[in-house]
């Protein structure tokens, strides 16, 4: 299977910018299977323009729903989806055929005023594409690996985000943590450059085996996109070889709560 990390610098609130500056990039995507593009690649991580960015919500389905088409590949991205006074950080994953399915961002990041802003999703999203299993989560995710624990049997583990550069390090270690505890391939696709906010991204977008090794990365700072090829055969060869997920011990995820004490 072969997947395209999209790595870009986002142009600030400007949604029909930056489906303009992705027509280009994913003109130059040869025959991949997968294309995964940053978290709000449409805006940029912007919380009070979400009113004005999900407007073009259908807009942004729709040009996804072309590139899935041309492209005849899975394509990933997150956007702002609104439904009555309810805003939410919302990853599609849309298949060349037109279908679109979603997941809704669970953990916000508190500390910058997310959960503020943006309703926490509920139901994790897992799916099948061209005989591999996938499971897509967005940037905040990435550091609660309960959430992302592998007892669906995926094999893909997609991560979109914009992870600031402050915190590269973290990002870097997460994805190989994420890779290895839970016997999978992990694509991780941030973005680069300065927001609207003064927050600096470095980029540090891989693609990482299920023995936490680095099979594809793009250069940081940089605008650029990167393609590799990954066997699922192989990993499931591996996870029958050693097969450490049988061992995991089950959780209970609860819902939210928020109660002052």
């Amino acid at each position: 299977m072969n997947i395209a990390i999209v790595q870009a610098p986002l142009i600030w609130e400007d949604v029909t910018g930056n489906l303009m500056a992705f027509d280009a990039r994913l003109l130059k995507i040869d025959k991949a299977d997968v294309i995964v593009l940053p978290e709000m690649f449409s805006s940029g991580f912007s919380m009070e323009g979400k009113e004005k960015i999900a407007s073009q919500y259908d807009n942004v389905c729709q040009r996804m729903q072309v590139w899935a088409e041309n492209k005849q590949a899975l394509v990933i991205g997150s956007t702002v989806f609104c439904v009555g006074r309810h805003f939410y950080n919302r990853l599609l994953a849309v298949f060349p055929s037109g279908e679109t399915l979603t997941y809704d961002k669970r953990h916000r990041f508190t500390m910058g005023g997310e959960n503020k802003h943006f309703v926490a999703g509920q139901q994790q999203l897992v799916f099948d594409y061209k005989g591999a299993r996938f499971a897509p989560f967005i940037c905040y995710d990435l550091r609660f690996p309960v959430w992302s624990r592998n007892v669906s049997g995926y094999d893909i583990a997609v991560y979109v985000a914009n992870w600031p550069q402050a915190r590269r390090s973290v990002w870097q270690t997460l994805l190989k943590a994420r890779a290895i505890e839970n016997q999978c391939y992990v694509v991780g696709v941030n973005c680069v450059g300065d927001d609207g906010r003064g927050v600096h991204y470095a980029g540090d977008s891989s693609v990482i085996s299920p023995k936490g090794e680095v099979i594809s990365y793009c250069n940081p700072y940089a605008d650029e996109t990167r393609q590799v090829e990954v066997n699922i055969e192989e990993l499931r060869e591996f996870r029958r070889a050693f097969p450490v997920l049988e061992d995991q011990d089950t959780f209970k995820i609860m819902k939210n709560r928020n109660k002052k004490r």
